[in-house]
C-alpha cells in the first residue's frame, strides 16, 4: 500500500473515493456492485505523518508501537448521504505485547490536535457516525431535534439510492435495447441493492452524547471561562421529567445559573428547590470567580426568595455570602403572573386589557430612544410612498418587536408603580365583560394583591447598574438606530430550559 513513509503506491484504488459508475453501453452486462459503491476512508495516521506512538498500556517512553498492517474488520460509517467505509491500521507493543487500532481512544489521544481532528468519525463498539452529522445537533434553533434529524437523513440517503437505482436501471435499459437489436435472447439482470435505512433518532442522540463526551474537557474550558455582571437563576421541572430509567424519578429539579448575555454558567439537578440543595453550586461559583480574579456579579434575578428574612436580607443573598454587594430582584414576569392568578380566565375580553395596564403600571419608555424611533419610522414612510404621515400614524406603524429592538425601559420607583398599581386595581375591581362575568375573581382586591404589593420594592431596577447594552446599529428610514440587548429578568433561562425540554426525545 506505502511505497515508502508517507506515500501511497499509484496503482492503489477505491481507497478514497469510490471509481465512477461505468458508462453505459451494449456489450457489458451492468452489475448493481459497480452503481453502489462505497466511499473507503484510511486510517493510519502513523504512516502517513511519520507520528511515533508510546505504549498507552506502558507508558514508557522508550516503548512504540509498530505497525501490524490494516485491521481486517471495516466499520460501516453513516454520513450526511450515505454510508461509507472505515479502515485503519493495526498497532502493537513488543513490551506488553498489547495491540491498538488507530480508531481507539488512547491512540487519538496521543496525536496532535492537528491530526486528531482529521478523524471525522464518532465510534462506539457497534456503531459508526460521521462528525458532520453530529454537528447537526448542535443547533440551538427551534424545532432541530434527534426526530427532525433522523427525517432528513433519511430523505438524503433516499434521494441518494435513488440517483443509483436510475444510473443502474437506465444502465440496464439501454443494453436490453441493444440486445433486442442485434437479435440476442433476454438476459435476468440482477436486483439493486436495497437501501440502507437510517437508525432511529434514539441512536442519533446517542452518538451526540457520545460527541459531546468526547469534547467534554473543551466544554468545560469554555463553560467556566464565562462570568458576568448581572445573573439569573431559575429551576424548571420539565427536565426531569424526561429521565427515565431506576433513577428517572429521584431528582426533582434543574436549576440553572446565566448571565446577562444569555450564557449559562452552571447547572445543577436537585431533589429539591431549597437553599441547601443549591449551596454546592453557589459554593462552585464564588470559587470560580474568586479564583478568576473577576468582579463579582451586582445583580441576580430569580422567581422567589426575593424579599429580606430576619436577617436583614435574602435567603439567596444568604447563599452567596462571599458577594456582599449583590442585590436581588424579582423578575417582573413572574411578578406579573402571579397578579394574573386573581383574573376569572385568560379568555377574558379584559385580560389582554388588563396585561398591557399593569406593563404600563411598572415600566415607562426612555423619551430619546421613542423620538428616534418615531423619527426613522417616519422617515420610512415618507419613502414607501405615505405623504405628511401623522403622529398617530407613525405610532400605529410602530411594532413591539421594534419598540423592545431600539428602546430602553425602565422602572417607575416604588411610590409611582404602588400608586398606579392602586389605581388600577381600584378602576377594573367591578370590570365585566358583556356578559356580566367579572375580570377579578374576588380574593384578586382582598387577598393576592395585597400579598403581591410588598415585592413593589423587589421588581425596580437597580440604581446605578446598567442593564442595556447596545450589540449593533441598523438603518431604518435612512437614520441609524442603535439594536439593545437588556439583561432584565429570567427569560433566557426558561427558553433555555423549554430548548432542553424540547431537545430530550
Amino acid at each position: 500500500m506505502f511505497v515508502s513513509k508517507r506515500n501511497l503506491t499509484s496503482k492503489l484504488k477505491n481507497w478514497w473515493f469510490p471509481t465512477p459508475p461505468p458508462s453505459p453501453n451494449s456489450t457489458a452486462k451492468p452489475y448493481p456492485e459497480a452503481y453502489f459503491r462505497r466511499r473507503l476512508f484510511l486510517w493510519m495516521p502513523m504512516r502517513m505523518w511519520d507520528i511515533v506512538l508510546q505504549c498507552p498500556t506502558c507508558n514508557i517512553p522508550a516503548r512504540t508501537l509498530q505497525s501490524k498492517g490494516i485491521y481486517t474488520r471495516v466499520r460501516l460509517v453513516l454520513e450526511i448521504k450515505d454510508y461509507y467505509y472505515l479502515a485503519a491500521e493495526y498497532h502493537f507493543c513488543k513490551g506488553c505485547n498489547s495491540t491498538f487500532i488507530a480508531w481507539d481512544k488512547r491512540i487519538l489521544d496521543l496525536l496532535p490536535d492537528g491530526v486528531r481532528n482529521k478523524f471525522p468519525v464518532v465510534l462506539t463498539y457497534m456503531y459508526a457516525c460521521d462528525v458532520s452529522v453530529i454537528s447537526f445537533l448542535r443547533s440551538r434553533t427551534l424545532g432541530n431535534s434527534p426526530s427532525a434529524l433522523q427525517n432528513n437523513i433519511c430523505e438524503l440517503h433516499s434521494e441518494e439510492w435513488m440517483r443509483k437505482c436510475v444510473s443502474y436501471l437506465s444502465a440496464c435499459k439501454q443494453h436490453r435495447a441493444a440486445a433486442h437489436t442485434f437479435g440476442q435472447s433476454p438476459v435476468e439482470y440482477q436486483k439493486e441493492q436495497q437501501l440502507k435505512n437510517p437508525p432511529s433518532a434514539r441512536w442519533f442522540l446517542a452518538r451526540y452524547v457520545r460527541n459531546v463526551y468526547n469534547r467534554l474537557d473543551y466544554l468545560r474550558a469554555v463553560t467556566t471561562s464565562m462570568y458576568g455582571r448581572v445573573l439569573k437563576i431559575d429551576s424548571t421541572k420539565k427536565i426531569t421529567k424526561k429521565l427515565q430509567g431506576a433513577k428517572g424519578g429521584n431528582a426533582s429539579r434543574v436549576t440553572n445559573v446565566g448571565n446577562e448575555k444569555g450564557e449559562e454558567l452552571n447547572s445543577i439537578v436537585t431533589t429539591s428547590e431549597s437553599m441547601g440543595s443549591l449551596q454546592v453550586m453557589a459554593d462552585w461559583l464564588i470559587n470560580r470567580f474568586s479564583r478568576a480574579g473577576v468582579t463579582p456579579p451586582v445583580l441576580l434575578y430569580t422567581d422567589r426568595e426575593c424579599c429580606s428574612t430576619q436577617e436583614g436580607v435574602s435567603k439567596l443573598q444568604l447563599l452567596f455570602p462571599a458577594w456582599e454587594n449583590l442585590l436581588v430582584r424579582l423578575d417582573i414576569f413572574h411578578f406579573m403572573r402571579r397578579l394574573a392568578v386573581g383574573v376569572t380566565s385568560e379568555s377574558h375580553p379584559l385580560y389582554s386589557v388588563f396585561m398591557a395596564s399593569l406593563s404600563r403600571c411598572i415600566f415607562e419608555w426612555d423619551q430619546q430612544d421613542l423620538e428616534s424611533l418615531y423619527a426613522a419610522k417616519k422617515s420610512e414612510l415618507v419613502g414607501n410612498g405615505v405623504k405628511n404621515p401623522s403622529s398617530e400614524a407613525v405610532r400605529s406603524a410602530v411594532g413591539k418587536k421594534e419598540l423592545a429592538q431600539h428602546c430602553r425601559r425602565r422602572t417607575r420607583g416604588v411610590e409611582t408603580t404602588d400608586s398606579l398599581l392602586d389605581s388600577l386595581f381600584t378602576t377594573m375591581a367591578t370590570a365585566t365583560d358583556v356578559l356580566g362575568v367579572p375580570l377579578f375573581r374576588e380574593e384578586m382586591v382582598t387577598e393576592i394583591w395585597p400579598e403581591q404589593r410588598r415585592h413593589i420594592l423587589c421588581i425596580q431596577d437597580p440604581p446605578g447598574i446598567q442593564l442595556y447594552t447596545e450589540v449593533g446599529q441598523i438603518k431604518k428610514g435612512g437614520k441609524s438606530l442603535p439594536v439593545y440587548r437588556c439583561a432584565r429578568g429570567t427569560t433566557s433561562l426558561e427558553s433555555f430550559h423549554l430548548h432542553l425540554a424540547r431537545f430530550i426525545p
